[in-house]
Parts: C-alpha cells; structure tokens; sequence
C-alpha cells in the first residue's frame, strides 16, 4: 500500500532533486530522493511512495526501464509516476505511455508545476 503523502524523486541533477524536494516538503510532503535507477529500487525497498518522478536519462538504469519495473510490481504498480524529460516528442511520448507512465513532465518545468500534478492525482477533488 503507496505512503499516502510521500514522494520518491529521482534524478541524476542535483539542482532538480533539491528543487523539488523543496517544493514537495514546503506541502508537507515526505521526500525520498535517488540520483541513478538503481538507487530508485534501494529506496523502493524501504518505502512505498504514493507517487515517484523519475528522469527519463539516468545513469544505471534508465527512468523507462524504471516505469516498466515499477508498473510490473504488484506492490508499486499503484504509485503514480510521472517521467521527466527535456527530449518528449510523439514517440517518446507514446512509448512511455505504452509501458505505464501515467503522467509526462518536459523538462525545463517550474517545481510547482509537478507539485499540483501529483497533488491532484493522489488527492482528487
């Protein structure tokens, strides 16, 4: 069962994981940070967030080959996660779809921006 208000935010930049921690925590969020996929399944084994951003271009494992595990797994597939990437053009976008985003941010984006995005999908109304 997904931690209801908590977040696992996984990107190789430094300056977009500070980012938007500091958005997510300001709201009274719980963050969990990962800076490579691999780390993002480390983190995965001690918390089960409500909704994961994950960068599409990481090092060790990519964010596509993260949302195709995470989605497959009958403990995360719940979590609403959105990937993250400046390169989103229709193939991209459809192919991420296909193998279970649920939602798609183009990169550069205001922390905001994805804090209402996850914010109306965990909590709706």
């Amino acid at each position: 069962m997904p931690d209801r208000k908590t977040v696992l935010v996984a990107d190789d930049s430094r300056v977009v994981v500070d980012a938007l921690a500091a958005a997510f925590e300001a709201a009274g969020w719980e963050v969990v940070t990962a800076a490579d996929g691999e780390e993002v399944f480390r983190r995965l084994a001690e918390t089960t967030p409500a909704a994961l951003l994950v960068d599409v271009y990481m090092p060790r494992l990519n964010g596509a080959e993260v949302c195709r595990v995470v989605k497959s797994h009958p403990q995360w597939k719940k979590a609403f996660l959105v990937l993250m990437s400046s390169r989103l053009g229709d193939v991209e976008q459809e192919m991420y779809r296909r193998i279970g985003a649920d939602q798609l941010l183009r990169k550069p984006f205001e922390p905001s921006v994805a804090l209402k995005l996850v914010t109306l999908a965990i909590e709706p109304g």
